[in-house]
């Protein structure tokens, strides 16, 4: 099939519509690297938290907020970093490290930016 004919699908009143090409992660694709990052990043602040409370250098209180930031961090750096790679690559290490740096880099700007707006208040 060549890519100059469009592609058409049966639709439920038998009249067919024309197919429209995936340029990227759908919104449902994105919600579980979100979900995905999420848990990752969460557990890994938690076990940090947990280490901080035993030692008596964190509250009950702040060792839940940070571990809430930590989560919802590594959701965003997740789901950032799917999408970007997938405009890119499908599979293998290119996608891998574009998603790292992607990652990276998002955390990287959002712990800026909290850490300076901290200092202003």
């Amino acid at each position: 099939m060549s890519s100059d004919n469009p592609v058409y699908a049966p639709s439920p009143v038998g009249v067919p519509h024309m197919v429209q090409p995936q340029s990227g992660p759908d919104c449902a694709t994105l919600m579980r690297l979100a979900t995905m990052g999420a848990i990752v990043g969460g557990s890994a602040a938690a076990a940090r938290q947990i280490r901080h409370f035993q030692a008596g250098h964190q509250t009950p209180g702040a060792a839940l907020a940070e571990t809430g930031k930590a989560a919802v961090t590594a959701g965003l750096a997740t789901a950032a970093a799917g999408a970007i790679a997938n405009s890119f690559a499908d599979q293998g290490l290119a996608r891998l490290g574009l998603m790292f740096l992607v990652g990276t880099a998002v955390v990287y700007g959002i712990h800026s930016r909290l850490s300076d707006s901290g200092d202003r208040s």
